[in-house]
Order: C-alpha cells, then sequence, then structure tokens
C-alpha cells in the first residue's frame, strides 16, 4: 500500500499545484483587467508600485482559488485512476475505496492547515502592503485618516491621522462619555505619541463640564493611558485582512470589553480558519463523485467542479456568512456550516460509492 500511497499523493499534489497556478493566474488576469487597472490609474501609481500591489495580491488570490483547485486535482487523480481502471483493479484486490481515499484526505487535510498559517502570516503581511501602496499620497504612506473607536471607561477617540511609522498622531479628540452617551469631558491635542499604553499628549486643551457650565484648561503636554493599541485598531479600521488572528483576537477582546459590536469581526476570525478546510471538504466530496463519473470525461469533470465551487461559495459566503455578519446566525456556525452540509453530503456519497 505505501507504493500506492506514494502514488497518489503524487498526483494528488502535482495536479493541485497545477490547478493553483492555472487558476490564480486567471484570477489574477481577470482582477487587473476588472478593476485593479482603474484603480492604478485614478490613484496616478507609479507602474513599479502597480506592479507590486498587483504581486501583493496573489497571496490571497491563493487562498480564495485552493478549493476549487483542490477539486480539480481530485478530479484529475481519482477521476484518471477510474478511467483507466486502476480504482477497479485496486478493488479487485481487495482494497477498499476508504482505504484507497485515505492519502488523498490527509493530503487535502495538511494543505488545510498550511493554507491557514499562510493566511495568517503571508496574506496579511501582502494585504498591509497593498494597503499602504495605494494611498493616494506617496508621503503619507504608512499613516490613516479619520480613526473612530470606543475605548474604555466610556470613552470615544476621534484621530484626524496617525503615522504608525512615526508613532505619531494629529489632531486629536477624547470624549468622556455618560451613560447617556453625553460628553462632560473633551480633550483636544494637536498632536500626540505613544509607548505601550501611554499617551503623550501635546499643545492642547481639556474641557469639562460642571453644573451645565465647560470650563477650560489648555495645557503643552498631558499624558493619559489607554488600553487600545493604535495599530491594531488602524488595521481593523482599514481592512480585517491585515490582521493576523492574533491581532484579530486582541481587537475582539477589547471591543468585548467596551461594549462594542463583534459579530463581523468573530465572522472574518472563524472564516480565516473555516475557508481554508473547504480544501478538505472538496476532497471528501469530490472523491466518491469522481469515481462515480470518472468515465464520462475531462467535460463532465469540469461541469461538475464548476456547479460545486459555485454552490460552495454561493452558500459559504453568499448565505451563511451574510447572516452571520447580520445576526441572524452565530459567527462560529455561520462560518463553518457550509463545511459541514458538504462534509456531510460527500460522507453519503463515499458510503454509497463503496458498496
Amino acid at each position: 500500500m505505501r507504493v500506492i500511497d506514494r502514488y497518489v499523493i503524487w498526483e494528488l499534489v502535482k495536479n493541485f499545484l497545477y490547478s493553483l497556478t492555472f487558476f490564480t493566474i486567471l484570477l489574477l488576469v481577470v482582477r487587473f483587467g476588472e478593476k485593479e487597472m482603474g484603480t492604478y490609474i485614478s490613484r496616478k501609481m507609479s507602474v513599479v508600485d502597480s506592479i507590486k500591489s498587483l504581486l501583493c495580491q496573489v497571496p490571497g488570490y491563493v487562498v480564495q482559488i485552493a478549493p476549487p483547485s483542490m477539486l480539480f486535482a481530485t478530479f484529475f487523480s481519482v477521476g484518471r485512476m477510474t478511467q483507466n481502471n486502476e480504482i477497479t483493479a485496486m478493488r479487485s484486490s481487495g482494497i477498499s475505496l476508504y482505504r484507497i481515499f485515505t492519502p488523498v484526505f490527509v493530503v487535502a487535510f495538511l494543505i488545510a492547515i498550511s493554507l491557514v498559517i499562510f493566511n495568517d502570516q503571508v496574506v496579511t503581511w501582502a494585504t498591509g502592503k497593498d494597503n499602504e501602496l495605494k494611498r493616494l499620497d506617496s508621503k503619507r504612506a504608512g499613516t490613516t485618516t479619520k480613526v473612530i473607536f470606543m475605548g474604555g471607561d466610556n470613552r470615544a477617540f476621534y484621530i484626524d491621522l496617525i503615522s504608525m511609522r512615526e508613532h505619531r498622531m494629529y489632531d486629536i479628540n477624547i470624549q468622556q462619555l455618560t451613560e447617556d452617551n453625553s460628553v462632560s469631558v473633551d480633550i483636544y491635542a494637536k498632536e500626540a505619541s505613544w509607548a505601550d499604553s501611554v499617551w503623550h499628549l501635546k499643545r492642547g486643551i481639556v474641557r469639562t463640564l460642571k453644573d451645565g457650565v465647560w470650563h477650560e484648561e489648555p495645557f503643552a503636554q498631558k499624558d493619559i493611558t489607554v488600553q487600545a493599541d493604535p495599530e491594531i485598531m488602524v488595521k481593523g479600521a482599514e481592512n480585517r485582512q491585515s490582521l493576523t488572528l492574533a491581532e484579530l483576537s486582541k481587537l475582539i477582546k477589547y471591543k468585548r470589553k467596551t461594549g462594542q459590536v463583534i459579530r463581523k469581526d468573530l465572522v472574518s476570525f472563524y472564516s480565516r480558519i473555516s475557508f481554508p478546510f473547504a480544501c478538505l471538504v472538496m476532497a471528501i466530496l469530490g472523491a466518491p463523485l469522481f469515481v462515480m463519473f470518472g468515465k464520462s470525461g475531462v467535460a463532465v469533470g469540469f461541469l461538475i467542479t464548476m456547479f460545486i465551487s459555485f454552490v460552495y461559495w454561493g452558500m459559504a459566503l453568499a448565505i451563511f456568512e451574510a447572516f452571520g455578519n447580520n445576526g441572524k446566525l452565530p459567527p462560529l456556525l455561520s462560518c463553518w456550516l457550509a463545511n459541514i452540509i458538504f462534509i456531510g453530503i460527500g460522507a453519503i456519497f463515499v458510503v454509497r460509492v463503496q458498496k
């Protein structure tokens, strides 16, 4: 069986890499012509920065296209073995389909784990770089404007500009809110810097409401303690895809502590893990299907692959995750429900084809 395992694994991995490369290039070309070219022109990006931006999107496309690539790889591996009567020969030798499918499922599981790590470390870094490259003004690269978030102790933060490279902020308003959300203290600072949880406010004024009258107190420098990490707040405001799982978890804990809505953050967190596991789902669903239809040829296999991919994406992204974002389903369930349904269908097919 070791020889057969090596043969099945080699065919699956080879076809997966071929499919992944082909579909990634295809998606890259389509996206470039459909959207990115217009973005580069409107933002007056240089040719070099445009190419860098395009390359930064490749890791994200790899993760997106991995599940259908696994389905194609399963078809070209298991389907071709069916066409060549290799599956029939193995079963005649007393080898069950469960045993034949085992290396396929193991490889798909390992690829899913690898994609979770790849998505968490590489895709987030590349997304952050792409966001930076697409700034309208290259002199302000590494900066973010109009950052708003709720802090602990019922404080609201409004920051006009943050420079992550310099650890500096400009035009900051910090409002202390009462239980009825009215403002009791308003702190304005022209600029600020931060180190760990201490913010050093400079050239500002503190306005305090007492007995219906506002009292003002200017300051040259004032230090305050803020538990929120500005970098996490900036990334969360721009694009959750630039946050690693650890950073996203930190953002969720902070928002939960301050009583903010975290549904979308939880959906983003769980989908980072659930979506790569669609590779395993596609293998479990595709292996028995391509034993059943493998002899029908490449055209049928292609149509089956496209149909399953569209239905999966429609259920996983357009329906269930939308329900999670809107509060119709718990975030964890909304991200895993499509995988659970398709694994159940695949398991039924595996049992039926074995009989």
